[in-house]
């Protein structure tokens, strides 16, 4: 555990498992926070640096100014800071929304982004309009009957700029995290993300 300086005065509650070059840093959903992870974190740990943290206001962090892509933009930082070449940065619902308009600002300091359920609008964030901006790779998933959600997810990614942008489908109402749920998800989507992370920073190995 550590304290991660975000944005402003934005001091985040914040883990990190597992070590290589490689780091993924891991957004959670709203009214959660980065327990959500668990223990699907743990198996990515067994490949790569994993990164979560509290967003302002969740969890053990205290509320800041919502700064929400900030405070992922400063997860990768750390990551960076600490040893690793590649950063991978994904989250689930908000979290996806997140990632997506945090890796418009980062560029290609981030090798690619992984979008679970994200909402194209959400708490001031446009994931939308910011995905004009995304050139890095994206991989997005989402439940076919997770209402209100599955059509953002598909017109998030049609608007990402990037040429690289595999998407995938589950027949299913769950929704973010669960997902990838190491105990009850879908292994597809748990092989997918996998495959994906090591696709887009190959050469550097956890």
């Amino acid at each position: 555990m550590f304290l991660l300086h975000g944005p402003g005065r934005d001091r985040l509650a914040a883990v990190s498992i597992g070590t290589g070059r490689v780091a993924v840093v891991l957004a959670h959903q709203s009214s959660g926070s980065l327990c959500q992870w668990w223990p699907y974190a743990r198996t990515l740990a067994a490949r790569f640096r994993v990164v979560a943290f509290d967003f302002d206001g969740a969890g053990a962090s205290p509320s800041g100014d919502g700064n929400y892509p900030g405070e992922v933009a400063a997860a990768a930082k750390w990551a960076r800071q600490h040893g690793s070449r590649r950063v991978v940065v994904m989250g689930a619902s908000m979290g996806g929304t997140a990632v997506m308009v945090a890796a418009a600002h980062l560029g290609d300091s981030v090798s690619g982004v992984i979008d679970l359920s994200g909402p194209a609008d959400f708490a001031g964030m446009n994931a939308l309009g910011a995905a004009r901006r995304v050139h890095v790779p994206a991989l997005f998933a989402y439940g076919t009957l997770d209402l209100g959600f599955a059509a953002d997810v598909r017109h998030v990614r049609a608007a990402t700029a990037a040429r690289d942008k595999p998407i995938l489908a589950v027949k299913t109402q769950d929704h973010g995290v669960d997902l990838v749920n190491a105990e009850y998800g879908f292994a597809q989507v748990r092989v997918a993300v996998l495959r994906f992370i090591r696709d887009v920073t190959r050469g550097y190995r956890g």
